[in-house]
């Protein structure tokens, strides 16, 4: 399966294949592009929650969502950062004090606009990317006459957490799968152990002949990065739904942020398909402690 690398962080993402074909599997090197959904690598969650700016600055406690360093949020959807701050006064001429917050290809927003001194708390409020994947969530001190000016800079500094955009539903040309729960959990994002056992339930729909295949072998899996993978569905190209499909996954051993994956396959058989999926489109998230 080919992966193709979508940025340059500290951490990686990459685009998975989630589709294998009709036919057999082509040999290595010779893939097609990736048609069907995202896949992204697991990140390591950033180590720090306060950092200064002297002479000018500093938040402490940067927590995401309800006091956690990681949440789970659908495409575009808000979310909240709080933090603690302290902003001293400042003789800057035409411009102000701004402490800003920011996730790549997301909002931004101001958690402080003003002259100081000032010691306080702030939640706040951004949304998510439009795309499934996981980001760093920045903040960053700076000097500018208002909020809108300081907001070029809320992506530039140091990382305090990690959200996780998740696809449910997620639809493809020819299947959906949606209503995902972690453990009987609808939050898309649980916090386990190392090598805990998780109870994946989900709802899907397939229907091979809507992606132009109706004789082919239909095939779902579902997949930890770094973790375990189980083939969910394998049955001929004919319409099939089921609700509440559970199964077991296995996280992954050591601690960061992980996707939890589906991907579609046209295969023999469901251990064919197991061995192609080796990542597809991130439906919810396990952060490993």
């Amino acid at each position: 399966m080919s992966l193709k690398t979508l940025g340059r962080w500290s951490w990686s993402l990459v685009v998975g294949l989630g589709l294998a074909g009709c036919e057999a599997a082509p040999p290595p090197g010779m893939e097609p592009a990736a048609e069907l959904g995202e896949a992204v690598s697991a990140v390591s969650i950033p180590p720090i929650t306060s950092f200064a700016w002297p002479p000018f600055a500093n938040v402490t406690d940067v927590t995401l969502g309800a006091g956690h360093r990681t949440v789970a949020v659908a495409p575009g959807k808000p979310f909240t950062v709080s933090t603690d701050f302290f902003v001293r006064a400042d003789a800057c001429i035409g411009c102000k004090q701004q402490l800003v917050f920011g996730v790549p290809g997301g909002g931004a927003g101001c958690a402080y606009d003003g002259f100081g001194p000032a010691q306080s708390h702030a939640d706040v409020q951004l949304l998510a990317p439009p795309g499934p994947g996981i980001f760093p969530v920045h903040g960053n001190h700076t000097r500018a006459p208002d909020c809108a000016g300081a907001l070029a800079s809320a992506n530039s500094g140091p990382p305090f957490g990690l959200i996780g955009v998740y696809a449910d539903p997620w639809v493809w040309n020819w299947g959906t799968v949606n209503n995902v729960r972690l453990n009987g959990n609808s939050s898309h994002k649980i916090n386990v152990f190392p090598g805990e056992f998780v109870e994946v339930t989900t709802d899907f729909s397939l229907n091979p002949a809507a992606g132009g295949c109706p004789a082919c072998w239909s095939q779902l899996v579902f997949g930890v990065e770094q973790g375990s993978k189980t083939c969910v569905y394998g049955g001929p190209g004919i319409p099939v739904s089921e609700t509440n499909k559970s199964f077991l996954l296995t996280a992954p051993t050591q601690p960061g942020l992980y996707p939890v994956w589906a991907s579609p396959q046209w295969a023999s058989n469901c251990q064919q398909a197991v061995s192609w999926a080796n990542g597809g489109t991130p439906v919810a998230f396990l952060e490993v402690k």
